[in-house]
């Protein structure tokens, strides 16, 4: 039995076991998917729900095809130059396209992606979107830590010491309680 095969609860479960949160699917598959749409007349909804995959994605990929045919399935570029993302915001505010509209217009796949451009645009300008920063932003260097004087590392000192006797009094109260147990369990068995 192939994934696909396999009755959505499981595939559910086997997706969130494998940590998968995006999962690219071949044009074949998306091909199939549509056409159970367009060719069979059945529901975004119950071809989804069929498949395990979201109404929305489904929606999705039959837009992309009505626009663009068997290329509006296949992979989509993610890198797009200033010149495009400039044009795509442009042309979306002169002909009053949607996100959707202009998202499947252009093939890019995420309306999240052309708001991005969009604010982008908005706040600086074409020349912004040269500049976009995508990923996970560079972490803040970390001050020098000024020296400390000698009552500040004995108080540091004593905080530590502090801790660490009170993690030892409760790893011994818990030991001497595991005792209790045992010997309990020792006395009820004779």
């Amino acid at each position: 039995m192939t994934f696909l095969e396999c009755p959505q609860k499981v595939r559910h479960l086997l997706g969130a076991f494998f940590m998968d949160k995006r999962v690219k699917y071949d044009y074949k598959f998306k091909r199939t998917i549509v056409l159970e749409v367009i060719k069979k007349g059945l529901s975004c909804y119950s071809v989804g729900n069929k498949h395990g995959l979201r109404k929305s994605l489904v929606q999705k990929w039959v837009r992309f095809y009505k626009a663009h045919g068997a290329k509006g399935l296949r992979p989509i570029r993610n890198k797009y130059s200033e010149k495009f993302k400039a044009r795509v915001v442009l042309e979306m505010k002169e002909k009053s396209l949607s996100y959707q509209e202009t998202c499947v217009l252009f093939k890019i796949p995420t309306e999240e992606t052309f708001k991005r451009w969009l604010k982008i645009y908005e706040e600086k300008g074409p020349e912004g979107l040269s500049i976009e920063k995508r990923g996970k932003p560079k972490s803040m260097p970390r001050k020098p830590k000024k020296p400390m004087t000698r009552e500040e590392q004995l108080l540091d000192e004593l905080a530590d010491l502090k801790a660490e006797n009170a993690y030892l009094k409760k790893l011994h109260a818990l030991v001497q309680s595991e005792k209790e147990k045992e010997e309990k369990r020792k006395s009820s068995r004779n």
